[in-house]
């Protein structure tokens, strides 16, 4: 008789007869295709169609499933796995120790198709059977710990740390097996730990004793994980809170940096030598806690600086406003009154401008300590932006009170500081609203502003309380609809560049040309530059203003190609007081392909006399990169030859158009060759803004000016009108 290997028949019987479990199930679904009637008898199933409609998920204990991740590894890597594992008795759930050998069987390129099993009875090793239940049994703890910790991450990623800290302290005291677990910080005054959250027997603590009084406070004292395996014993640390609440022994563990943000603590009715592993796990609990109190931490200080004014501390226009909401919300429910104080300290240019910036910051910093000072603990005080402050007082009582207030503000900002070593008197205009049934945070703000535009057209140091004709004296309506309208017209690209030429005298060619933002109103029509600009400083839309036009011209400089003419755009003080500002310029140029030495940036006068330290460095910055710099406005502001011997980056001087409007005539005709001396002895070039007439053109050339420009020479036009200008210079 021939023996044949491949004889199904064969195979099947020696499966039947082998008193091992053998199994084939499914690679990909897990579904048993197959189970020997020694595997069906020893998991307790009924017969090999219970077996079929099972997987083999379903044949493992929780210990046997906690193994699985590993096997599938090695089964994905080599192909094989051996080791012991534990089956689970469909009948009676016990857990059933085996030994197994495992391996995958392809199906030619596709890939493994089924998983063959064989396991092996282990209960009748007593010995073995132990160490490998305490195996199974440390793996499955593993595993817990694990799970643990991967909620608690993503606990420490977005949850409140109300959530967090009952969390971790569940997590200690179940995976560690205590009788309680707490989390503490140390108070405000050191002398005492508070207990942020508990889990355990009562009752439950609230404090414990800071240093060497408590387990807890000697951890934070000494920076160090503090393991007490049995109190009586302990020398370190007094135990006196132990022994009362019936605790033998614990672990404390600090949370956070070497300061120290608090303790986690494990405590146990029985001594106990607390393991390597349960060390581990606690301080993995406690880093976890550290990086969600850092992150919170994080997210505290970005918040507080989103909300306060970086130079007084104070809250910022837009906790401000949110603070004004409220207030107001809570005054119609009670029905009480609510006064708005908007505080704008007077002359402040003149003190930046005298005293230099450094004492006008002071100034600042003293009258928001003065302010704070003057009014009730409970109200607000909040720095608007620039000079201009608002307080805001809940339950005032009457306007009168308000009016006290107000004397009280004034009065006490009149006494000079002699601690500053700039004893200079503060004086404040002051504007009073006070809330009514219907008024909307919206109309508050804006009487407050009413009030204190009266309060300063009376003379420096006033006050006035809102009174209904204060309306007609400032169209406030108008400067709150083009405020909002101006921001609509930046998203929507509706405003518009202009391009006035600029003339060299000598060669009669156009060597630049100034960009002039224009703005068609749907409505209200065509809005002048002068009020637009001064609605975007008043409302804090002057930064993207400037960004708009310096985009845009530079990308249509860039377009006129070929040529080398030149393109000037003006810059706002807020600009360059924008630490970021030469940044943003070298961003633009690299963005629109323009080269630095056709860009030039007109700065006023009156602008670069307010000097900081921001706006020296920029200058600098833009001056390094190879920016044209050009000082506008030439005779307007204050003491421009100081300001060029302190910081001599500038390449033009720009004269203002009085004086070239006053052109001819002697006077006039001198201080424009004064001008041009000035330029001389800086080695910059002169610019005469303004010419109208031949007269005065043929009078700048006479006096030495360089550059021209003005409606006599070329209205301010569309690009295209001055790409046909610039074409017979390519």
């Amino acid at each position: 008789m021939r023996f044949d290997s491949a004889d199904p028949d064969l195979w099947r019987s020696v499966l039947e007869r082998a008193p091992d479990l053998v199994m084939v199930s499914d690679f990909a679904s897990g579904r048993i295709l197959s189970l020997n009637p020694a595997g069906i008898r020893l998991v307790g199933l009924r017969d090999a169609a219970d077996a079929h409609a099972r997987t083999t998920a379903e044949f493992l204990t929780d210990a046997g499933l906690a193994q699985t991740p590993v096997v599938e590894a090695e089964l994905a890597r080599h192909g094989h796995w051996e080791g012991i594992s534990e089956l689970r008795h469909f009948g009676t759930g016990a857990p059933i120790p085996v030994s197994v050998s495992t391996f995958t069987v392809c199906d030619g390129e596709a890939g493994p198709a089924v998983i063959a099993t064989i396991a092996r009875d282990r209960r009748d090793r007593p010995t073995q059977d132990r160490r490998f239940r305490k195996a199974l049994e440390s793996t499955a703890h593993r595993a817990r710990e694990q799970h643990a910790l991967a909620e608690l991450g993503q606990l420490a990623v977005d949850a409140h740390l109300d959530t967090l800290l009952p969390a971790a302290v569940d997590a200690a005291a179940t995976l560690i097996g205590v009788q309680c677990a707490s989390i503490s910080r140390i108070t405000d005054t050191g002398d005492a730990l508070e207990v942020l959250a508990y889990r355990g027997q009562p009752p439950t603590p609230h404090a414990f004793a800071a240093g060497p009084a408590s387990q807890p406070g000697y951890a934070v004292a000494t920076g160090e994980i503090v393991i007490c395996p049995n109190r009586e014993r302990e020398t370190r640390f007094a135990t006196t809170t132990m022994a009362g609440r019936g605790l033998r022994s614990g672990i404390s563990v600090p949370i956070g940096d070497a300061a120290g943000w608090g303790v986690l603590t494990v405590h146990s009715a029985r001594p106990r030598d607390y393991t390597d592993r349960d060390v581990a796990f606690l301080r993995a609990v406690a880093a976890v806690l550290s990086a969600a109190i850092g992150r919170i931490d994080a997210e505290t200080r970005v918040r507080h600086q989103s909300l306060h004014d970086p130079l007084t501390g104070l809250p910022n226009r837009t906790a401000a406003y949110r603070r004004i909401t409220a207030a107001l919300h809570t005054a119609h429910r009670d029905r009480t009154l609510l006064a708005l104080l908007l505080v704008d300290l007077d002359d402040f240019k003149i003190v930046n401008d005298s005293l230099g910036h450094a004492h006008g910051d002071a100034a600042l910093i003293r009258l928001a300590r003065r302010l704070a000072g003057a009014v009730r603990p409970a109200d607000t005080v909040a720095r608007l932006g620039g000079d201009e402050f608002v307080l805001v007082c809940e339950d005032i009582g009457t306007a009168d009170a308000a009016t006290v207030l107000a004397d009280r503000i004034t009065t006490a900002l009149r006494t000079p500081d002699h601690s500053t070593g700039t004893p200079v008197p503060l004086r404040a205009s002051i504007g009073i609203a006070v809330s009514d049934p219907t008024c909307t945070a919206e109309e508050l703000i804006r009487r407050a502003d009413l009030a204190m535009y009266r309060a300063k057209s009376t003379g420096a140091g006033g006050h006035a309380l809102y009174h209904p004709d204060d309306r007609d004296s400032y169209d406030a309506d108008r400067v709150l609809r083009m405020s909002t309208d101006l921001r609509t017209a930046l998203d929507n690209d509706q405003l518009t560049l202009l391009y006035q030429p600029i003339f060299d005298l000598r060669r009669g060619a156009v060597t630049a040309v100034e960009a002039l933002a224009r703005w068609a109103h749907p409505t209200l029509g065509s809005i002048s530059r002068t009020e637009f600009v001064a609605v975007a400083e008043r409302t804090g839309l002057i930064g993207p203003l400037g960004s708009w036009a310096l985009r845009t011209a530079c990308r249509q400089a860039a377009a006129w190609h070929p040529t080398d003419v030149g393109i000037r755009v003006d810059v706002s003080t807020v600009q360059l007081r924008d630490r970021a500002f030469a940044d943003q310029v070298a961003d633009i140029l690299a963005d629109t392909g323009l080269p630095a030495h056709r860009l030039g940036l007109e700065i006023s006068e009156t602008a670069s006399a307010s000097v900081t330290t921001h706006t020296v460095a920029a200058l600098t910055a833009l001056h390094e990169l190879g920016v044209v710099l050009l000082l506008d406005h030439l005779g307007t502001g204050h003491g421009p030859l100081g300001y060029l011997i302190r910081y001599p980056i500038f390449d033009s001087l720009k004269i203002d158009r009085s004086y070239i409007t006053a052109l001819p005539g002697r006077r006039p005709e001198a201080v424009v060759t004064a001008f041009t001396t000035i330029a001389r002895a800086y080695d910059t070039t002169v610019i005469g803004d303004g010419v109208e007439t031949r007269a005065q053109l043929d009078t700048l050339h006479a006096c030495g000016c360089d550059f021209a420009q003005g409606s006599y020479l070329a209205e301010p036009a569309a690009a295209g009108t001055v790409a046909a200008l610039l074409r017979p210079q390519s």
